[in-house]
């Protein structure tokens, strides 16, 4: 395979490529350089394009350069159905960000899912209060088996409880990752009950967690791309926290309080008080202490997708790593 052409990678191979620590690495530096001001994101944030009515596709692309990493480029996703329920192609365009030229096309369903994760690592890790011992997650799909995963090495000695709308599918996911510290919750309300910090990471069209449930101290980060938080999280938050405001605004659960006319986009605006990525690069503060209350709202951002990508083009290269 050439090292000077287009580079091509395929599902098999990118699947194949990266840990969930590495992953957790190099998100952060995505993340820091963007709360830094030095990436850039593309404007629109997101765009998207409704295809075949007949068959309920639609496409989505967000793009995002990191001066840091040379890395330029555009991540395009094709859905069928709801959520991808029907199939799913996701894609990761690279570029040359000073001839514009293009360097690779780059298979992205695992790579996506294990950003995701990763971004929700990281939330928790910054987010929660520093005494927290029990956390949560609520849905045990694809993305939430990379966060159970990944938990036990960025939180040694704590544990993870996981619930999801069938006990039986927490159960496998705890059963297959055999790990003391990933336990299955009987339901939703006892892992909320115990935990300190949540990531909520579900397909549900109506509010898992209610406003009562949301106790001092707590973090709750929401990730799924409907209405799965009520936007009387937000009312009674301490802190609100974005990853990029821009494209948090168009899905998930503060899309879904922007479409209702619960909340406007500019007075969500407003109600931000830090973003993710200032957090992790040391700009902003997470919590004035522990009781606060957290809400955070991470829909992801294309440059933690694009890292990833530049990652697995340089380890088939065998070019230097970040």
């Amino acid at each position: 395979m050439p090292d000077d052409g287009f580079l091509f990678l395929d599902e098999a191979k990118t699947a194949s490529l990266l840990a969930m620590g590495e992953a957790v690495r190099i998100c952060e530096l995505a993340l820091a350089d963007m709360g830094r001001g030095t990436a850039r994101l593309s404007k629109p944030e997101a765009m998207f394009l409704e295809g075949d009515k007949t068959a309920s596709v639609l496409f989505k692309a967000k793009g995002g350069y990191l001066p840091s990493l040379d890395a330029c480029g555009f991540r395009v996703v094709g859905d069928v159905g709801e959520g991808g329920a029907g199939g799913e192609c996701h894609f990761c365009y690279l570029a040359d960000p000073r001839t514009g030229a293009p360097r690779a096309l780059v298979s992205h369903t695992v790579i996506h899912r294990m950003r995701t994760a990763a971004c929700a690592l990281i939330a928790l890790t910054a987010l929660a209060s520093p005494i927290a011992q029990t956390f949560a997650l609520i849905g045990a799909g694809k993305i939430g088996s990379h966060v159970a995963t990944g938990f036990p090495e960025l939180f040694p000695g704590r544990r993870l409880l996981i619930a999801s709308r069938r006990r039986e599918s927490a159960a496998e996911l705890s059963n297959k990752l055999q790990s003391p510290s990933v336990i299955p919750a009987d339901n939703v309300q006892a892992a909320l009950k115990q935990a300190q910090a949540v990531v909520v990471l579900t397909s549900s069209t109506t509010p898992v967690v209610s406003a009562d449930e949301f106790r001092p101290g707590m973090t709750v980060i929401g990730m799924g791309e409907h209405h799965e938080l009520p936007v009387e999280l937000l009312e009674t938050a301490d802190r609100f926290v974005v990853d990029d405001i821009g494209f948090a605004s168009t899905l998930g659960s503060l899309g879904a309080w922007i479409r209702a006319g619960q909340i406007t986009k500019t007075d969500a605006e407003l109600r931000v008080d830090a973003t993710l990525g200032g957090i992790v690069a040391g700009c902003a503060r997470a919590r004035r202490d522990d009781s606060d209350k957290v809400l955070c709202i991470v829909q992801g951002v294309s440059l933690a997708d694009i890292a990833l990508s530049e990652l697995c083009r340089r380890k088939v290269l065998g070019l230097p790593l970040p």
